[in-house]
């Protein structure tokens, strides 16, 4: 059976009267995929997705800066795409009932007022002994940090070079950069979290604690003192 979604609709989102659209809802229809063009209606305020089949969301929806309410509530997400602060006018964010394991990077400095979430399988605080494993970068990690590095300097030979390599820039284009060192890499070290309390960190009216994905580039930065990182065991 082929997969329900707003393919066919691409064209008619293209269409769009982009400086007018401020409410998208789509609820109850199934959906396995949203097009990366509902991030072109960039007036848009409110979405609601809810109760559909949904296991990703495209990473530009976040161009969507004026959004101010997102229900996703009821679908089959495993994760929010890295870059949620391009939600910078968020107040309402429903994601219950979903298989969210954590929330991306930076997640706690949303100006949320209101948030849902439950019914998803966070990963919980508990804490246990771990041995370090000897990292060994590829080499395809190692030349991606060296030139995510020298990328930083826009006279350099490297920067220069970059757009004669289109896919080259495409796969760079999903690098991270470490919490603790502030370096940039393309493959994370280790699944890591911090444990965020949403009435401290959050200004928000439940006292509960969610967990919030944190990129660290190795294990000598996860090996410092003085932060509150934890790895993600994979059982």
């Amino acid at each position: 059976m082929p997969k329900r979604t707003l393919g066919d609709a691409q064209r008619d989102i293209r269409r769009c009267p982009k400086g007018h659209l401020e409410i998208f809802s789509v609820t109850h229809n199934q959906l396995e995929e949203i097009p990366a063009e509902l991030g072109l209606l960039t007036k848009l305020t409110e979405i609601n997705l809810a109760n559909n089949k949904l296991t990703q969301i495209p990473q530009q929806l976040y161009d969507l800066i004026q959004l101010r309410k997102l229900c996703l509530a009821r679908n089959s997400l495993k994760d929010l795409p890295e870059g949620i602060l391009g939600w910078e006018n968020l107040k309402t964010l429903d994601v219950a009932g979903n298989h969210l394991s954590m929330f991306p990077a930076d997640f706690q400095f949303l100006a949320l007022e209101e948030l849902f979430f439950e019914g998803n399988n966070f990963v919980q605080f508990e804490l246990f002994e771990s041995f370090r494993v000897q990292e060994v970068f590829s080499l395809k990690e190692l030349a991606a940090r060296l030139i995510l590095k020298e990328g930083m300097n826009k006279l350099s030979v490297l920067s220069r070079a970059l757009p004669l390599y289109p896919d080259l820039q495409t796969m760079l284009s999903r690098w991270g950069r470490c919490a603790l060192c502030f370096q940039r890499f393309l493959t994370t070290w280790l699944e890591c979290v911090q444990f965020i309390n949403l009435r401290k960190d959050m200004s928000l009216k439940s006292s509960q604690i969610v967990p919030v994905r944190v990129l660290l580039c190795s294990y000598s930065c996860f090996s410092k003192s003085g932060h509150s990182y934890y790895g993600v065991a994979k059982v």
